[in-house]
């Protein structure tokens, strides 16, 4: 019996989880709508609801039973009031030689706006929730306790000791099979060095569960980041918000996914040359505020 078979029959799977279309995340309030999954990396032949009910599945039988745990509580959006001086801050800085962005419509693939998308930067702490998931997929999903409570450690307080100690356990090679596998840049992420695109790709491959192992632990991780300004502003409507920050030296760092009207987005920031910093912390989430208003909302 092919595969496909075998697992619809495990799993118990319906005809309509097989007919191609991504959900939302189980942990969504609201599951109106379809999400379409784009190509790129991941099982192909399975849908997206399939995958879905596959990372769940993984998520219930190794990182729910290890004895790990998570340790705060997933950070809203705050929905705070828009105003003039915010708006001003985001229209003299969205194009700042200093800055990297991308917006990603996460159903669709599409870009909705790009500044210097490419730039590979320092990531501070930025790299640590995708390590996290190289190591998952070396080990298929596999970890013990001690290296799950690591990942849930470098996504909610981003601790640098766990990081060190997922660091140890990936090599440079499951490094550049888990880019080529899921169709990510190819960026010296052990060597801590991102780009915005890179980030928005990673989101996408989680929110669509294109990777074959730990999406549902993943997104869970990510939502419980404690850190970061670029939720403040954006409206109290969108929902299972997660993301990460990376702030070290002249960089401060910031990516997020989450959804708005039942569609996901990204929006992922990379800042340098002390862009945000000397009393300007707040252009942060003034440019996801502004980059929402503009090309999302």
């Amino acid at each position: 019996m092919k595969r496909r078979h075998l697992l619809k029959n495990a799993l118990g799977l319906s005809s309509a989880l097989l007919t191609g279309c991504a959900l939302p995340p189980l942990s969504e309030v609201s599951r109106t709508g379809l999400v379409f999954a784009p190509a790129g990396g991941g099982t192909p032949f399975l849908s997206g609801g399939a995958r879905r009910t596959l990372a769940l599945r993984e998520y219930q039988q190794t990182f729910l039973v290890s004895g790990a745990s998570f340790r705060c509580a997933p950070k809203p959006a705050f929905g705070l009031a828009w105003t003039n001086h915010l708006q001003h801050g985001y229209t003299r800085s969205k194009r700042d030689p200093r800055i990297g962005y991308a917006v990603k419509n996460l159903a669709t693939g599409t870009y909705l706006a790009e500044h210097q998308a490419d730039l590979v930067m320092n990531g501070c702490s930025m790299p640590k929730p995708a390590l996290s998931a190289v190591l998952l997929d070396a080990r298929a999903g596999r970890l013990t306790r001690e290296e799950f409570q690591h990942i849930v450690n470098v996504c909610d307080l981003s601790i640098n000791a766990s990081w060190m100690a997922l660091l140890a356990r990936i090599s440079h090679d499951n490094e550049q099979t888990f880019e080529a596998k899921y169709s990510l840049p190819d960026v010296p992420l052990r060597e801590n060095a991102q780009s915005p695109r890179y980030y928005a790709e990673f989101f996408e491959r989680c929110v669509n569960y294109r990777l074959d192992h730990g999406c549902e632990l993943m997104l869970e991780a990510m939502r419980r980041n404690q850190y970061g300004i670029g939720h403040k502003y954006l409206p109290a409507e969108v929902t299972y918000l997660g993301g990460k920050t990376g702030n070290y030296a002249d960089y401060q760092h910031e990516g997020l996914f989450f959804y708005y009207q039942g569609t996901p987005y990204a929006i992922v920031l990379y800042t340098g040359q002390r862009f945000a910093l000397d009393g300007n912390y707040w252009l942060i989430s003034a440019l996801f505020g502004g980059l929402f208003r503009e090309y999302i909302a």
